[in-house]
């Protein structure tokens, strides 16, 4: 990036000078009250506590790290990755000679990218994580052996299928080792990150197990109309199952976002559901990914879930362009309901931007006989006449094309 300040979309400045918002920073709202319509706030800066009334109030309080209660936790660089400002102090370690070893916890898709980045500065970065795969809640396996492939050729160390149990220090100061289950780590920084959690304990209304707000099509919370939830203190209804899932990406707090500021404008718009349309790039990996991968499919009652992989050159091979691609569709085998895809690519062409041809089916609820034909182009600076995402439908509906 060309500098920090450019990750901010807007400023406090900004909304209060362009559109006269009433922006109280360095304020903690500690409890709401839906019968008298009030909200208790605290300045964090004075300790004095006020309240406000409101008629309609959208929360947008977002979500949190969660930090396991283990031995060792309060040691000096075991720090946590949310905010502006831990990004500036984790610049500050990258940028660091003294932090050499760096130990990072949670293999999704934000500790993937920081062992990158970590990596990419000179560090020796070791992963940990109790799943057996990384990124396992986006990809089936074909994916991700290839990006741990990657990451281990780097020299990035996996300790995967691991439990953090503990942390201890040298010095009584400064952390020094993580001890898991089956092994020990040197470190000199640990990064926690093991998931997020949703900041709605001062709001007293209808919440799914990890505390997000069950919402209606127009954000208003199930326990009160006059209450919208957005972002990622909300649950949204996955296209998918149809049930209230928590999916925190930044796509859905903007829409989020927008459907509920058209609903008080008097504008119904309603959320669609989501599918949790999702893209990485990392390791050489260029992955996307809608709906349910195939183990999560049978999680979640698809006992008939099936798939099918399909890995060929993005373009005829005279094509001297031409380089390998990968796409797996998870489908319903009774009723051939599209469940889930993953699209992947390892060199200079990249084809994420195709899932949402995907994502769209899935909001949609189709079929593969409804889109395993569907009108796509044919030019070979691009693709092949039998499309590498097409492939596989037919191959689910029974043709057995070959190479």
């Amino acid at each position: 990036m060309k500098e920090p300040n450019g990750l901010f979309y807007s400023s406090p400045k900004i909304l209060r000078e362009n559109y006269g918002v009433n922006l109280k920073t360095s304020h903690e709202v500690i409890k709401i009250d839906r019968v008298k319509k009030e909200v208790l706030v605290r300045n964090l800066e004075s300790g004095n506590e006020f309240v406000d009334k409101y008629d309609k109030l959208v929360f947008a309080g977002g979500t949190w790290p969660i930090e396991p209660k283990l031995p060792g936790i309060e040691f000096n660089n075991i720090v946590l990755s949310k905010l502006f400002q831990h990004a500036e102090t984790l610049v500050e370690y990258a940028n660091s000679d003294k932090i050499k070893n760096v130990v990072v916890v949670g293999a999704g898709y934000i500790g993937v990218e920081l062992v990158e980045a970590f990596h990419e500065k000179g560090k020796n970065v070791t992963l940990i994580d109790i799943n057996p795969r990384v990124a396992n809640l986006y990809f089936d396996s074909e994916f991700t052996s290839i990006m741990e492939s990657n990451m281990e050729k780097s020299g990035v160390k996996l300790a995967l299928g691991e439990k953090v149990t503990s942390f201890k220090s040298s010095n009584g100061k400064d952390v020094s080792k993580v001890i898991t289950d089956k092994s020990e780590y040197e470190a000199d920084l640990v990064i926690m990150s093991v998931g997020f959690k949703p900041r709605t304990e001062c709001i007293d209304v209808e919440k799914i197990s990890n505390g997000a707000i069950v919402v209606n099509e127009f954000q208003q919370s199930l326990s009160d109309e006059n209450i919208y939830a957005i972002g990622d203190s909300c649950a949204l209804k996955n296209s998918v199952s149809g049930k209230s899932t928590h999916v925190a990406l930044a796509t859905n707090a903007v829409k989020t976002g927008i459907v509920s500021a058209l609903h008080l404008a008097g504008v119904n718009v309603s959320f669609p559901g989501v599918a949790g349309t999702n893209a990485i790039n990392v390791f050489d990996c260029h992955y996307a990914s809608t709906g349910l991968t195939e183990s999560l499919a049978k999680a979640n009652g698809y006992e008939e879930a099936a798939s099918v992989y399909w890995e060929d050159m993005d373009k005829p091979e005279f094509m001297q362009s031409a380089e390998k691609v990968a796409c797996k569709i998870v489908y319903d085998k009774k009723t051939f309901k599209l469940l889930g895809v993953q699209i992947g690519s390892w060199g200079k062409n990249i084809h994420t931007e195709t899932v949402y041809m995907f994502a769209l089916a899935i909001q949609k609820g189709l079929t593969l006989p409804e889109i395993a034909l569907t009108d796509v182009y044919f030019l070979p600076h691009f693709n092949k006449p039998f499309n590498f995402f097409l492939v596989p439908m037919l191959k689910a509906l029974g043709l057995d094309y070959k190479h």
